[in-house]
């Protein structure tokens, strides 16, 4: 077994704290607490004020007893509806591929970028295969361009980090054409990849968001350029963008307004 460290009882205690109160509707004070998470009634005291800093618990100022805020439903709410999304998200994918006709995908956000959770693929033809777990290339799919078109500028960064390496001869390697993209994005709703991945291969995708506006998912649509032609580009991206609407809203989600907001990475 691997010892704990003290930072690792401090985590310990601090879970401990928020367990217990969670048990308590009408808190605890700070004797109480520590004794029922076996802890010393000092160092409960500083773990539960840093708490109480981060906003995750709060104090009564008459009763002095401890409390959790409405900050951790908030918090157990959007780890829900991430949980959820690929289970609601999956009818509306499997409609979109039938009015399409192309396979159709969905990738979700994490702190490391994204990750591509569910396909469906197109019935009795051909279709781009999505590997189930491997990650959208930010700068050269229109899912990574998707999850990351309202990402602040330091979360955009992080995932740039490799650079912008060049995968086809239509691939984006300037940042400022990366952000000018990623602009039109933000307003019409979708993103495009043109051929920047793969030579032959385009794909359309439009962002899902959750409550705070932020984006969570994406859901894609691709197929070879000879059943996509340029010309159906905008047709697609209606479709995509009214079927990511529909899932965002079914976990309570909103979509912000054309302007740049930025959206905070969900936990991954």
């Amino acid at each position: 077994m691997v010892p704990v460290g003290e930072r690792g009882r401090v985590l310990i205690t601090g879970l401990s704290v928020l367990e217990t109160l969670g048990r308590h509707a009408d808190g605890l004070g700070v004797t109480d607490l520590a004794r029922e998470v076996g802890g010393d009634k000092g160092n409960v005291h500083r773990i539960t004020q840093l708490l109480c800093e981060q906003g995750y618990v709060e104090q009564d100022e008459i009763s002095r007893r401890y409390t959790l805020t409405s900050q951790i439903v908030q918090l157990a709410g959007r780890a829900l509806r991430q949980l959820d999304v690929r289970g609601l998200a999956e009818p509306v994918l499997r409609r979109l591929s039938a009015a399409t006709g192309e396979s159709v995908h969905l990738a979700v956000r994490t702190r490391a970028g994204g990750v591509y959770v569910s396909q469906i693929r197109a019935a009795n033809r051909l279709s781009v295969e999505t590997d189930i777990g491997s990650s959208p290339i930010v700068h050269a799919t229109a899912t990574g361009k998707a999850l990351f078109a309202h990402a602040a500028d330091a979360v955009l960064d992080a995932a740039l980090d490799g650079g912008l390496e060049r995968y086809t001869i239509r691939t984006v390697t300037s940042r400022r054409a990366l952000d000018d993209m990623l602009a039109e994005v933000r307003s019409r709703g979708y993103a495009i990849d043109d051929e920047e991945l793969n030579a032959d291969v385009r794909c359309v995708a439009a962002p899902l968001f959750d409550g705070n506006r932020a984006v969570t998912a994406a859901i894609g649509v691709s197929g070879p350029v000879s059943r996509i032609p340029v010309s159906r580009l905008p047709e697609l991206g209606e479709l995509v963008r009214a079927a990511s609407d529909q899932v965002t809203a079914s976990i309570g989600g909103e979509r912000p307004g054309s302007d740049r907001e930025v959206a905070a990475a969900p936990a991954g």
